[in-house]
């Protein structure tokens, strides 16, 4: 008897080391993603100031339905729970991941007296990753590091334990965003702490609602609430920036709108466009260097809208060729008059792309626009 006495005392002793060394894991990554998250998040762009702190800190409460599993799912019923939590992310810092802190309430009648039950009052700590999957729909999971005050009173043998228990707790679920810093939650959560030597195995199915207190720092992309608004508010920062000639904040913008949503289509689009007009631009600052104006003329009126550097490029050349412009005009007008349309077509062509204003390329490309096209008509 006292053997068996002393390898259930062994068991007991093996089951607490291994659930004092899950608690001390979770407890050193819980720590060390304090100081990370208290940093503040991803630089500006170029001009937009001091970087500010920003992340999800978030409260919630919830309510479900608890149960056991195990040596003790036929002792205790199934009862109510409730519970509330406060969570922190940067997802400057580490994406998808947050740190909750959790409390909770229960109360299990047992099954031979109605009189007699288990509350406890529990809490945890821990890392809670997820990943929004579409703009309504971010699961999570976690697992934390749990406490429990247990109270058993048996009503029969006027017995009442209390009594602290340390154990793990492993979650899973879903967010769906419903409104600005508003969310609704659902999910699974399961426990384990012995209970006189035994697995004390806990159900627990939620549901709840949860505040973001820094929903409004969504706009500077600390947050995870709504990632695909987020990315159309980063969208329309770059788009504005642009119309501003701030071409790095914009690109800068637009990335962050498309590490939101890879799919995006104004700030791919938008990113595209820089990165062309980029191109466009250095390949005319080279023809210019090779004396070719006007193809680099060409060129850079593509960039005009997007690169402030190709207005100041074309005031120069423009400036530098201004003495061949009454030259393209006579010879374009000789052209049109002895009938070489073509030939009057390329020549206007350059002096508009000399002159955009000029009025005698305005005149006379389209009048040998369609000369040309008569005569290819009666071909």
């Amino acid at each position: 008897m006292r053997k068996n006495y002393g390898r259930s005392e062994r068991r007991v002793m093996r089951h607490g080391t291994a659930i004092k060394s899950g608690i001390r894991i979770v407890i050193v990554f819980a720590i060390a993603l304090v100081p990370a998250t208290l940093k503040p998040a991803d630089a500006p762009p170029p001009g937009k100031g001091t970087p500010r702190l920003s992340g999800d800190l978030i409260i919630g409460a919830r309510t479900g339905y608890s149960m056991f599993a195990g040596p003790y799912g036929n002792t205790f019923r199934g009862s109510y729970c409730v519970g509330t939590s406060l969570s922190y992310g940067n997802q400057g810092i580490v994406k998808f991941l947050a740190g909750e802190i959790d409390f909770s309430y229960a109360r299990h009648p047992m099954r031979e007296s109605k009189r007699s039950y288990l509350q406890s009052f529990s809490a945890s700590i821990g890392p809670v990753f997820h990943y929004p999957v579409a703009r309504f729909f971010q699961p999570y999971a976690g697992i934390s590091a749990r406490g429990s005050y247990i109270h058993l009173h048996a009503e029969n043998t006027r017995k009442n334990v209390k009594s602290f228990k340390p154990g793990l707790l492993a979650r899973a679920g879903f967010y769906i965003p419903i409104a600005r810093g508003f969310r609704l939650r659902a999910g699974a959560d399961y426990s384990l702490e012995y209970l006189s030597g035994k697995p004390l195995h806990g159900l627990q199915f939620i549901g709840g609602v949860a505040y973001n207190f820094n929903a409004d720092l969504s706009r500077e992309g600390g947050t995870v609430e709504d990632s695909g608004l987020r990315a159309d508010r980063f969208a329309a920062k770059g788009a504005k920036a642009l119309a501003e000639g701030r071409v790095e904040v914009a690109k800068e913008y637009y990335r962050r709108a498309l590490e939101l949503d890879p799919k995006h289509s104004k700030a791919g689009d938008g990113l595209r466009a820089i990165v062309k007009a980029e191109a466009d631009f250095a390949r005319a600052m080279k023809l210019s260097e090779g004396k070719r104006y006007y193809e680099a003329l060409a060129i850079l009126e593509g960039t005009e809208g997007i690169i402030p550097q190709s207005v100041t490029e074309l005031k120069r050349i423009r400036g530098f060729l201004a003495g061949e412009i009454p030259v393209l005009e006579r010879k374009g007008i000789d052209l049109y008059e002895t009938g070489d349309y073509r030939g009057c077509i390329a020549t206007m062509r350059r002096l508009l792309v000399l002159d955009p204003d000029n009025k005698t390329g305005s005149i006379y490309l389209p009048r040998a626009q369609k000369r040309q096209e008569a005569l290819e008509r009666l071909r």
